[in-house]
């Protein structure tokens, strides 16, 4: 049987009082606070401390994309407060390796980001290494046509599954898209710009909860 999936709002803006009004409305029907990487840029850590100040009991992302000095990045985001953080699948061995050491060290977690390329083998080194999440991406150009999650991007959710990862589903997700989704085991869906666009933010992640508790009910 799939869990329910957890509902991630991605602050994909460029300042942190944008952030923080969407995430304000929106907070009832969340389970988890992305800080996006525009907003790390823009704000740097500050932007994840406070989230965390104002959001005291919610997971929440950093989601920095780390590809060097894990180490390094990783601290200053779980010292901010942030619970997961971000490593992009490209990153060297020791940037994932360090970026791991001290998430264990917080008790935190890394989420991978799935790349172009990648085989079983790399999946299974990083499986030995420690991680336990891995984000896939349905791609730029589908987000942008608003096109259906391929068929072949559905069955790496479901291979790596199978392999023991916790799989997050991002790009361009909408709510009538949800039942593509009904025997595909997603651990976390991501939705940013329909929640934080949306005239009510609340109304609108309500029904994010609600399609994807219907499908995995």
């Amino acid at each position: 049987m799939i869990d329910k999936p957890l509902l991630q709002l991605a602050l994909d803006v460029l300042n942190i009082d944008e952030a923080l009004c969407a995430a304000q409305m929106a907070y009832p029907a969340i389970d988890v606070i992305e800080v996006g990487t525009l907003l790390c840029l823009s704000e740097g850590m500050h932007a994840v401390r406070k989230m965390r100040d104002n959001f005291d009991s919610v997971t929440l992302v950093a989601d920095v994309r780390a590809v060097r000095a894990g180490k390094n990045i990783a601290e200053m985001a779980f010292d901010a407060g942030a619970d997961w953080i971000t490593v992009v699948g490209e990153a060297p061995t020791e940037t994932l390796e360090s970026a791991l050491k001290v998430a264990y060290q917080r008790g935190g977690e890394v989420q991978l980001e799935l790349h172009e390329g990648w085989t079983r083998k790399h999946a299974n080194r990083w499986r030995d290494m420690g991680v336990q999440q891995i984000i896939v991406h349905r791609g730029v150009e589908l987000d942008a046509v608003g096109g259906e999650w391929p068929t072949k991007t559905l069955d790496t959710i479901r291979e790596l599954a199978d392999m023991g990862f916790r799989v997050t589903a991002t790009g361009g997700i909408s709510e009538g898209g949800i039942p593509a989704f009904s025997d595909v085991p997603v651990s976390v869906f991501i939705v940013g710009r329909a929640i934080v666009q949306a005239e009510n933010p609340l109304a609108k992640a309500e029904a994010f909860k609600a399609a994807i508790g219907a499908v995995h009910a």
